[in-house]
């Protein structure tokens, strides 16, 4: 068995999710589960998803409180989101240091969110912030979490920044906020936040899209609308693709070496997100980078080695859109003629038999031949050793 995307089972600090290589799929113990959600947040493709609060309503939430301080002429907003527990006794904290002066308090453009866990939500749901109006998006660590919870939050704020930095938006959008006291989290909000050059740049106009159920579906329609107002766009200087981080990245494309790949489809069997497809009528392998989730089994599956990941998003057209990565000649059979595999496919298993006891003369010449000549050469060849008798020789 191949282990491809494994990020749920490590995020898990309670060990409540495992693989189930019989049944291929993940099992969570709801009796250790706590509910967190880091394994939603990790998860590329949303196969794990929060039952509630959902998705959507978590997006209608983060909309709804946007639009109601821009309605009321607020600019700039910042986006803190928090834990309800450890996180919120810093915000009271907080306020109750501002108003005794020991502290400067919250800034006025930075709108608390609560959360039941600040590992709960993940790139997706930050990008479509910042496509309503926010210009940061900044996550309160307590002691609360586990650490691996603030490692891979680092490694989505790491891949979100480097999107919206290769479509021109400058500024730095993502920040984890560590703090065990409020002086802690009252110094870090005043120096993110703190006048006019620290405000980093947004989209013009504000999305309207909604968050989605899919996971998936959220992050295009966010990457949608901020590619669409991308700063880079109006100076001409969009790139064809913006390179991402290679750890934890949920887009992205492979690469095929060509010398290697002797178009065996193992890799397009074990795709689980059909970003890998062949072609039933030549020999061919296709890939649509839209669909790709990175999780690495094309490659961990290859028996050659042919395939390396290459985390990045294109920006062109041809994303959405079946492109060729190799292709290969069919090989004839030698007595009939009919196509059965590929040319370096037969080619390389020559190469590998032809020393071998086994494959000597006329059982290497058959390996030339599709299945039912094979069988047809092996019943009407005189002299050939069977370990069944033909129809017109006597048993013993």
């Amino acid at each position: 068995d191949k282990i491809g995307c494994n990020a749920c089972v490590d995020i898990c600090s309670a060990e409540a999710v495992r693989s189930d290589k019989s049944r291929q799929q993940i099992v969570v113990n709801p009796n250790l589960c706590v509910g967190c959600g880091a394994c939603t947040t990790v998860c590329p493709t949303g196969a794990l998803s929060y039952a509630y609060p959902r998705a959507s309503e978590q997006g209608d939430r983060i909309r709804t409180l946007l639009s109601t301080y821009q309605a009321a002429g607020g600019r700039d907003a910042a986006l803190l989101l928090h834990s309800q527990e450890g996180g919120q006794r810093l915000i009271d904290e907080l306020g109750r240091g501002a108003q005794l002066q020991v502290m400067q308090g919250l800034p006025a453009r930075v709108l608390p969110l609560a959360l039941w866990h600040t590992a709960s939500l993940g790139l997706e749901v930050w990008l479509s912030a910042v496509s309503y109006g926010a210009r940061q998006v900044m996550v309160v660590l307590t002691d609360e979490e586990a650490p691996q919870y603030a490692q891979a939050l680092a490694v989505q704020m790491e891949v979100a920044q480097s999107l919206l930095q290769g479509l021109g938006y400058s500024g730095v959008h993502f920040a984890l906020i560590h703090a065990s006291h409020p002086q802690a989290l009252d110094a870090e909000l005043q120096r993110l936040t703190g006048g006019p050059a620290a405000v980093p740049q947004g989209p013009a106009v504000n999305a309207r899209h909604a968050v989605q159920a899919d996971k998936r579906n959220t992050l295009e329609l966010a990457l949608d609308h901020l590619m669409a107002h991308a700063p880079a766009l109006s100076r001409n200087a969009v790139p064809q693709a913006i390179d991402l981080p290679g750890a934890g990245s949920p887009l992205g494309s492979i690469a095929v070496n060509a010398d290697r790949c002797t178009l065996c489809m193992s890799c397009v069997g074990a795709c689980p997100s059909s970003a890998l497809q062949d072609n039933p009528q030549q020999p061919e392998l296709r890939f649509i980078e839209k669909n790709c989730v990175q999780c690495g089994l094309c490659a961990k599956t290859c028996p050659e080695q042919a395939i390396s990941l290459q985390p990045r998003l294109l920006l062109t057209s041809e994303r959405g859109q079946a492109r060729r990565l190799h292709h290969s000649p069919p090989y004839a059979c030698v007595r009939c003629g009919k196509p059965f595999g590929t040319l370096k496919a037969i080619e390389a298993m020559l190469g590998r038999l032809s020393g071998h006891s086994m494959f000597q003369g006329a059982a290497l010449e058959r390996l030339k031949m599709c299945g039912d000549c094979r069988v047809v050469d092996i019943f009407t060849t005189e002299n050939e050793v069977r370990i069944a008798p033909t129809p017109d020789q006597p048993r013993s």
